[in-house]
């Protein structure tokens, strides 16, 4: 009985104690998917973001709507984390949300992403850019 209590509480400790993302990795993520967008390789960006994501949209769809922002907003000129907030997804499983605010040499945008843990890495499962309204 005892060793059925212990191996419980280390499952318990397991799935849930473990189960929340991590806020600094999360924004180090977000960061180098921005950094990776900049840089061009767009295909690159698939390993950043979950299954789903990747599922709902090719590459080259998702390629033209990162040439058609960059056209829009113009070079990447510096980024600021507005905020940072631990959260659940519809499924309720650990999410971070994060909000940034993207200096470009022609517009500045807010970015919003939400950070998941999906076996084992940290993935981006939801980005919106919108422009910042003056």
């Amino acid at each position: 009985m005892k060793k059925l209590f212990v191996l419980l509480t280390v499952f318990a400790i397991t799935c849930f104690g473990c189960g929340k993302v991590d806020q600094g990795k999360a924004k180090t993520l977000v960061e180098t998917l921005i950094h990776t967008i900049d840089s061009g390789d767009y295909a690159g960006t698939s390993k950043y973001y979950t299954d789903e994501f990747n599922a709902g949209e090719s590459i080259d769809v998702r390629t033209q709507k990162y040439k058609d922002l960059k056209d829009a907003f113009g070079n990447f000129v510096s980024l600021e984390c507005i905020s940072v907030k631990d959260s659940t997804d519809p499924d309720d499983r650990p999410i971070v949300q994060l909000v940034y605010k993207v200096k470009h040499t022609k517009l500045t945008s807010i970015e919003n992403y939400t950070v998941v843990s999906q076996a084992g890495d940290y993935k981006v499962e939801q980005q919106d850019i919108k422009q910042l309204k003056p």
